[in-house]
């Protein structure tokens, strides 16, 4: 729009079939051979902006299947005439393909919010179960929201997240089905998580938890080493997930400690996490009513405790990450958590480049300080649609006239 780039690129894919005679031990090389892509404003309206954009997106591919061989080939000589033959070894081309694919995508600013609310316990060694009645009233007062209308909830006790077979949650109660209950002192903590759209309608959240204990020694866990009495999902792809929150004995780790593709956990530290701990991969997928996946970041302010109630910028862990303490107005929601335990929001303020307790009691020194920050990302939209010669003329005739007359085929805003 006016040379403006309007959004980041957005990914796409086209899978087609094709089929390819080749000899076996072939290669295959892949040229595309021409790229097009058309974009038009829709439900504009009288804004301005772009409420929704319809980008189609076409391309043309040339798929060639070639193997090393002995060929034997005329020798000409200066008279062009044949004299002899030779063998020479050449790459031999056995077959080649052109194709083409095409796909239609909705792309669509989506604005969110997130709503949190926590609920505050701490247990007294006794009971399993706990209600309304036993929350904390200087940290809270709303009880036990009904699972029914938030987003996804966690439960937390002493720190560490609850894998959601150890415990039944409803309105204004929450019972633990484990064969021990907490221990005295423990605090018990649900965090409840509302993400809405601008309509303020509650967005569809995939709430995937994947649990391991670590034996000691390795640093990479795959879906084989799940306990599989929590769950038997294994480890979701990123490209299936808005992001990630991975535990180790309860602590929330930095980006930098970890990657995730499909069913592999790899751990980057030096360390591998003593015998015993558990691993526990948080995976958040957020959607949209037409089932498109919203991509989130989690940001993550690291410090340790000098004993003090104001943190700043200046002492970040510099080794896992650089990104400071971000205004709470540019995120959807910010959590802290102080040697691992999630803080109540009345706990604590918030501002760009400055966290300050609120708390009695200041950290014990050397205590891990991780301040959470959840901003939004661009929307990851599905294309699986194929797209016939046929049915692309037929987009072409209806953007250049039947949609939108104004826009002319040569006028078509362009796409990277």
């Amino acid at each position: 729009m006016d040379e403006k780039r309007i959004s980041v690129p957005i990914p796409f894919y086209i899978v087609p079939s094709v089929r390819v005679s080749a000899p076996k031990r072939s290669s295959f090389t892949f040229r595309l051979q021409s790229f097009h892509c058309w974009a038009l404003p829709c439900g504009c309206g009288e804004s301005p902006g772009f409420e929704r954009v319809k980008l189609l997106i076409r391309m043309e591919t040339v798929v060639s299947a070639k193997k090393a061989c002995s060929l034997l080939v005329p020798k000409i000589d200066s008279c062009q005439r044949e004299t002899d033959r030779v063998c020479i070894y050449a790459n031999r081309i056995f077959d080649s393909v052109r194709f083409c694919g095409g796909c239609c995508i909705y792309y669509k600013n989506v604005e969110l919010r997130a709503e949190l609310s926590q609920y505050n316990a701490v247990s007294d060694g006794v009971r399993r179960t706990y209600r309304n009645c036993d929350e904390l009233k200087k940290y809270g007062d709303k009880g036990i929201l009904s699972p029914e209308e938030v987003s996804y909830y966690d439960v937390f006790v002493n720190g560490v997240l609850q894998p959601k077979p150890t415990y039944i949650l409803k309105r204004g109660e929450l019972t633990f089905t484990t064969q021990d209950v907490p221990t005295k002192g423990a605090p018990v903590i649900i965090l409840f998580t509302t993400w809405r759209n601008i309509d303020c309608q509650i967005m569809e959240v995939s709430d995937r938890q994947y649990n391991a204990v670590s034996d000691g020694m390795k640093k990479s866990y795959t879906d084989e080493d799940e306990i599989k009495e929590y769950g038997t999902q294994g480890i979701p792809s990123p490209c299936e997930v808005s992001y990630y929150n991975l535990y180790l004995n309860g602590v929330l780790q930095p980006k930098v400690n970890y990657r995730i593709r499909k069913g592999l956990l790899e751990l980057t530290t030096s360390d591998a996490p003593a015998k015993g701990t558990p691993v526990i991969l948080e995976s958040i997928a957020i959607r949209d009513s037409e089932g498109r996946l919203f991509h989130a970041e989690a940001l993550h302010y690291n410090a340790y405790s000098y004993g003090g109630k104001i943190y700043t910028n200046r002492d970040e862990i510099r080794m896992y990450g650089e990104n400071g303490i971000p205004n709470p107005n540019s995120v959807f929601y910010q959590n802290l958590f102080i040697n691992a335990v999630l803080q109540p929001h009345a706990n604590y303020i918030v501002q760009q480049g400055c966290l300050l307790l609120e708390t009695t009691d200041s950290p014990t020194v050397t205590a891990p300080i991780t301040l959470q920050s959840v901003s939004g990302g661009c929307e990851l939209p599905n294309c699986e649609t194929q797209m016939s010669d046929a049915a692309l003329a037929q987009w072409k005739k209806v953007y250049s006239c039947g949609e939108n007359p104004g826009i002319s085929p040569d006028r078509m805003p362009g796409g990277d």
